[in-house]
């Protein structure tokens, strides 16, 4: 490491506490201490990676290994991979910085992601519920693998990034315009099919949105149908489609589900035959207990019970009749996860790569879930009368253990 190594990590050091001073002071959190443990523990998972990858591989370090490759071909080279090194380029060849550094930078980068979820479910959540005994503002966002995957070098923690910031984007959308056109076009030059799952699932959600001005629904949901309409070729080409049809994406879904099955004989599942209910239950659950080969999966068995248990709870708590009631952010949250699961859990038959894929969905279940638990408190009987919850529009409530 150099001089400029030590400079860049300092400069992430100070930037990281100063954002989330000017986050609490412009949402009014009055207790930023669960998003500064949320930096520190982020920032561990991001060497823990950094240790998982240095000493089992994977494309991290191809991505800022220098290889004296042109920018120029980078450039050309279009979405996918070929985006993930322009964007390393400058960090790699320009500043000359390491690994570490690298990971460093991401995982600042992810853990803007995990804040600006947070902050999205503080402002979307009025309700602070409890499920066998346990607050789940802000516990769930500790959960290990919504860290471990979004805190490396590489797609995955862009992915995240982009996903949050969409959302907390959209809770003002004229305002934060610039906030959604950022993580529009930095998802689609990651991963294309994200951009155009985004813009569906929330064009959707405000369509669906009962409360909306007519005319205020209208230009957002042209404009998203309008962005998902121009990114559509462009995804073709990128996933070698040449049409959509069934039997064009019965053999993608074969052809990718053979793909990334090799090598991976650990953690391969052959969902192939596996109706279209069980094979987004394995994408969204699994692995469990049962499918345990190594300490990575038995963890990740841990969370997808957790997250199983909530779920079960959601299923209790009217999710329909919730749904309904919602605003669009929420809408398309639900919309985003159940698009990206029956999308992946027809081309993915590894549990290694659906834990590293659902990652950018968990923390849209999370709040979906927390949002209906929170809906159905509001509706509680007080002295007789039913209280019906409105979403707050300005004032952000305390999240944490304390809140009601």
């Amino acid at each position: 490491m150099g001089i400029q190594d030590l400079v860049f990590i300092l400069l992430i050091l100070f930037a990281a506490p100063a954002l989330i001073n000017y986050y609490a002071k412009i949402e009014g959190v009055e207790s930023k201490k669960y998003l500064v443990y949320l930096w520190y523990y982020h920032l561990f998972f991001g060497l823990a990676y950094l240790f998982y990858v240095t000493n089992f591989g994977g494309d991290a370090m191809g991505y800022w290994r220098r290889n004296e490759v042109p920018l120029s071909v980078y450039l050309r080279g279009g979405a996918g991979t070929a985006f993930m090194h322009v964007f390393t380029y400058p960090f790699v060849y320009a500043l000359n910085l390491s690994f570490f550094t690298g990971s460093v930078l991401f995982s600042f980068i992810g853990f803007l992601g995990v804040l600006y979820f947070y902050l999205a479910a503080s402002r979307l959540v009025k309700h602070n519920t409890k499920v066998a005994g346990y607050t789940l503002l802000p516990w769930i966002f500790f959960l290990p693998n919504i860290h471990f995957w979004s805190a490396g070098v590489g797609k995955d923690t862009l992915s995240f990034f982009c996903v949050g910031l969409f959302l907390y984007s959209s809770l003002k959308p004229m305002i934060r315009a610039p906030g959604i056109l950022l993580s529009l076009f930095l998802v689609y030059n990651v991963r294309p099919h994200m951009a155009i799952f985004l813009l569906l699932a929330f064009g959707l959600g405000i369509f669906l949105d009962k409360r909306l001005n007519t005319i205020y629904k209208f230009l957002l949901t042209l404009c998203f149908a309008a962005g998902a309409v121009m990114l559509f070729d462009d995804v073709m080409e990128y996933v070698k489609l040449d049409e959509v049809s069934t039997e064009s994406l019965e053999e993608f879904s074969s052809t990718k589900q053979s793909q990334l099955s090799r090598g991976h004989t650990g953690s391969s599942v052959d969902i192939s035959s596996y109706p279209l209910p069980l094979k987004v239950f394995t994408f969204l659950f699994r692995p469990l207990f049962i499918d345990a080969h190594n300490i990575a999966s038995l963890l990740a068995s841990v969370e997808n019970l957790i997250l199983l248990f909530l779920t079960y709870v959601l299923f209790k708590s009217k999710p329909v009749n919730s749904f309904k009631e919602a605003p669009f952010q929420v809408k398309g949250l639900i919309l985003f996860v159940l698009i990206g699961a029956v999308a992946f859990s027809n081309i993915l038959g590894n549990m290694g790569i659906m834990i590293r894929m659902k990652n950018m969905f968990t923390p849209a279940l999370l709040i979906f879930i927390i949002w209906v638990l929170s809906y159905q408190k509001g509706l509680k009987t007080t002295e007789g009368e039913t209280v019906k919850e409105t979403i707050p529009r300005r004032k952000l409530r305390l999240v944490g253990p304390k809140m009601d």
